[in-house]
């Protein structure tokens, strides 16, 4: 057996020439930017704040996990490859309010607390999410730029704000560009992709502000992100279902959401429904557009997960898919469960719909006439 290093089998070296040429480039730029900058004399004033900045940004990912690996399983089916990172709520403050040094400790540490979010279930690989930390500490050297220009203060904040932006997502759209994939660099186009950086971008600059007021105040930025992050979460589960009748969420994407928000909701409902008539999936997203978010479950089944419902509401409506199935003649089982009535987590609400599931098929078949004997 031949020894191999660890090293030689990262997934980086998998990749295209051009892709490994462009990474290596990018994360050395990062190590040495900060380091060719470190000219300002650090003060005890420069390291509470980065401190500070580095716990909110550590904290909202301990406190966010479950919902972040919910949102990642909905960006790798069904949404565009632009990811919004709300950790710039910290970052582009931190680049704004620190020497570039430290400012790009506190990315750093924020990055790697991230991780433990972005490696759930495979969602993602380790090279890329150091490439990811490396544009935002480039970012964090474009604004420091922008510093240089002398600007009144409102101009330098849109100036700081959309130089953090455009960096991080040049480095991101030259790595798809890189790997081939020009069709996708139409998204990152569009300005409607970056509605939730607009808003991060927003709590950032409210802590610049805040910072010169009363130092404690950037606290209020934690409640703010993970308002933001709920949110949004929760948009973009129901709009989803807009999406459902063309492409349903896969097994693996809609159980990781599933999971992840049923743990995090204090409230919450799935439904199951078994059925081989291919009709199904638009009638149910018909029935549920805007509501939920579908997915593919077992290899006849649909998935439903209904955020903030209570169990009445949810056995309500899997009655009212029932009929509407049933009026379009289209053969199928319907179960719904919810939280806490039947359980605290996705395999308890699966294991009673499953338990219904199985209920209503011994019903069904003891219904039907037996055939008379020839």
């Amino acid at each position: 057996m031949v020894y191999r290093p660890a090293v030689t089998t990262w997934a980086l070296w998998r990749q295209p020439r051009c892709v490994i040429i462009l990474i290596l480039i990018i994360e050395i730029s990062a190590l040495a930017m900060p380091l060719a900058l470190a000219t300002k004399t650090l003060t005890n004033s420069d390291i509470g704040l980065a401190a500070l900045l580095a716990a909110l940004s550590i904290t909202y990912s301990l406190l966010t996990r479950r919902w972040e690996r919910a949102r990642w399983a909905l960006h790798k089916t069904t949404k565009p490859p632009v990811y919004p990172n709300l950790l710039a709520a910290w970052g582009l403050a931190a680049a704004m309010l620190l020497p570039v040094p430290l400012a790009a400790l506190v990315l750093v540490a924020a990055s790697a607390a991230d991780w433990s979010a972005r490696k759930a279930a495979g969602q993602a690989s380790l090279y890329r999410h150091v490439y990811t930390a490396a544009s935002t500490v480039l970012a964090a050297v474009a604004v420091h730029l922008c510093a240089g220009f002398d600007l009144p203060r409102l101009a330098y904040y849109f100036a700081a704000a959309g130089a953090y932006s455009v960096c991080c997502v040049a480095v991101i759209a030259l790595a798809v560009a890189a790997s081939g994939e020009f069709r996708v660099l139409r998204v990152y186009v569009r300005i409607g992709s970056y509605r939730l950086d607009a808003l991060t971008a927003a709590i950032a600059l409210a802590q610049v502000e805040l910072h010169s007021v009363h130092f404690p105040l950037l606290w209020l930025s934690l409640p703010a992100t993970i308002a933001l992050q709920r949110q949004s979460m929760k948009a973009e589960l129901r709009s989803a279902s807009v999406e459902t009748v063309s492409k349903p969420m896969s097994e693996e994407a809609w159980l990781i959401a599933a999971h992840e928000v049923v743990a995090a909701l204090p409230v919450a409902a799935i439904m199951r429904i078994e059925t081989k008539a291919p009709a199904a999936v638009s009638a149910v997203a018909q029935i549920q557009a805007g509501c939920d978010a579908i997915g593919f479950l077992g290899k006849d089944g649909l998935g439903i997960l209904l955020l903030d419902c209570p169990a009445l509401s949810a056995d309500a409506l899997a009655n009212r898919i029932r009929m509407a199935l049933r009026h379009q003649d289209i053969e199928a089982s319907v179960a719904a469960a919810a939280k806490p009535r039947d359980g605290q987590c996705l395999d308890d609400l699966l294991a009673v719909c499953e338990a219904e599931l199985i209920t209503r098929e011994a019903a069904s078949r003891s219904a039907k006439p037996l055939r008379p004997d020839s």
